[in-house]
């Protein structure tokens, strides 16, 4: 059974490091309070003191920089204690009672917010159809073929009299292509391009790895830069291809490909680390996997992806994950 922690009260100062956590990124370009905050921040040894253990694990998730790193690193090692400061006027943030682990993975939380959903304004200038947490998308292409979009995914589409390609943005998509030979149709994600051969495919965008998997029919992947790539796949073949164009191939059932258009997800013997980042576009939060060890585990399984947590709770009991729930959108797994 998963372990769920017990999260205990903050100290004074843990609630204040919190709050100018929650603040600062909150109204980054506010001058007067980031003056306001190196006050507090030079108010005391325990101010500093609480400060750098929340910025610490801000590093050890490992998902962004402290904020303010330039003005609080130079301070913190000479602190001289002086008159207590409170802050004045500034909205207080609500929240439940946490550990100070709790303390510093949320104010990570925050700043991981912060910078995952800037992305997402270039990605509505560029994109034709995008899809938010949870939700699935089918389009109709104009020349027939079908596209369907899995949670948090991103396409642009064009044509011409001699082509049509869909450019995969972002995550993840099922592809049900009209075939015509003289209007050939690509799917291009990062530097890879596949061409339909008469197919029925999918494509996944991962962070450094684009994944194809072909349930009816054939693709030619062929790699825009340098070293070349040329992968020919039928149904049931599937291939993983890294940043530094490494190939990696497989063999699947054909009927368990795209199994997400159904909210369901499959795995055998793939590590912890690609489960988590098959269930996060459906998580509404954030959703941290602390430990290199912990991502690498292998697993098999199915999961209900139209549920995510009770899929994060079936992964946790099932490899004796520890779940730490700091709130109902920010969820952290670790070893036990």
């Amino acid at each position: 059974m998963a372990e769920t922690d017990d999260l205990e009260n903050l100290t004074p100062e843990e609630s204040q490091a919190l709050d100018w956590a929650i603040l600062l990124q909150e109204e980054s370009e506010d001058q007067t309070l980031r003056q306001e905050f190196t006050i507090w921040l030079r108010a005391t040894e325990e101010n500093a003191r609480a400060w750098r253990k929340v910025s610490r694990v801000y590093g050890g998730i490992g998902e962004t920089t402290p904020v303010f790193e330039d003005i609080w690193r130079p301070v913190v090692g000479k602190v001289t204690p002086t008159a207590s400061v409170v802050l004045v006027g500034r909205r207080t943030v609500c929240r439940r009672p946490l550990s100070l682990y709790g303390v510093a993975a949320v104010a990570a939380g925050v700043a991981v917010v912060w910078c995952t959903v800037r992305p997402d304004v270039s990605l509505f200038l560029q994109a034709d159809q995008i899809t938010g947490v949870g939700q699935i998308r089918t389009v109709s292409l104009p020349d027939g073929s079908t596209v369907t979009l899995a949670p948090r995914s991103a396409i642009a589409f064009t044509s011409d009299t001699h082509s049509r390609t869909v450019r995969l943005l972002r995550g993840e998509a099922w592809f049900d292509i009209r075939h015509s030979p003289e209007r050939p149709f690509h799917v291009v994600a990062h530097d890879l391009d596949v061409m339909d051969i008469g197919t029925r495919f999918d494509v996944q965008e991962a962070r450094r790895i684009t994944k194809i998997a072909v349930e009816s029919g054939a693709v030619k992947v062929a790699s825009v830069n340098p070293p070349p790539i040329a992968e020919d796949l039928v149904a049931g073949q599937t291939v993983a291809i890294s940043a530094d164009h490494g190939v990696r191939r497989g063999n699947v059932d054909p009927t368990m490909i795209a199994g997400w258009r159904d909210g369901v997800l499959t795995v055998q013997n793939q590590t912890v680390s690609d489960v988590v980042e098959a269930i996060r576009p459906w998580h509404r939060g954030i959703l941290i996997l602390r430990g290199r060890r912990l991502g690498a585990r292998r697993v098999t399984g199915v999961y209900d992806l139209r549920h995510p947590q009770a899929a994060i709770e079936a992964l946790a009991d099932a490899y004796g994950i520890r779940i730490t729930r700091l709130s109902p959108w920010l969820v952290i797994l670790s070893e036990n």
